[in-house]
């Protein structure tokens, strides 16, 4: 034992010696816990980090692969002689949706994207307006990456 016997007018109580052996117990494994915790919380750190990017890094890939699509789906629904406006759109929701593509509608790129389906699908001038007027719905700014994406692709 650490201290004798508890008696009436001691300065220890009987609690006392185990009390400073689990501070002191406590102590010596709190600065090798703490510098594990500490690492640990890095590589965990580093590890969300990792996916976070590379989930960057995949969604990128998917944009990118998306918008190759769109321009291929345009030139083959224009080759096709085209159809209606609303299947054209329907078909570039479902592309996409495969492609995990949100508000793609409100995307420049989307729009560049059919500008050079509309370039590569050698078209004539009259067609090409009636196109981009029908499905640009007159908006200046999906007009202006229409253009844009002719321009590319010529």
């Amino acid at each position: 034992m650490c201290a004798p016997r508890y008696k009436a007018g001691m300065t220890h109580s009987p609690f006392a010696c185990a009390t400073r052996l689990v501070v002191a117990a406590a102590l010596a494994l709190a600065g090798p816990l703490a510098c594990s915790l500490s690492y640990s919380s890095e590589s965990i750190s580093d590890s969300s980090k990792s996916v976070v990017d590379s989930s960057k890094s995949s969604s990128g890939e998917d944009t990118a692969r998306f918008l190759r699509d769109v321009e291929q789906y345009t030139v083959a629904f224009l080759r096709a002689r085209g159809g209606d406006e609303e299947g054209f759109f329907t078909g570039l929701g479902d592309l996409a949706r495969r492609r995990g593509v949100s508000d793609w509608e409100a995307e420049p790129a989307t729009w560049e994207a059919i500008g050079r389906g509309l370039g590569r699908a050698a078209l004539d001038d009259a067609e090409r307006v009636a196109y981009q007027r029908a499905w640009s719905g007159g908006d200046a700014e999906k007009l202006r990456a229409l253009g844009r994406g002719e321009a590319a692709a010529n």
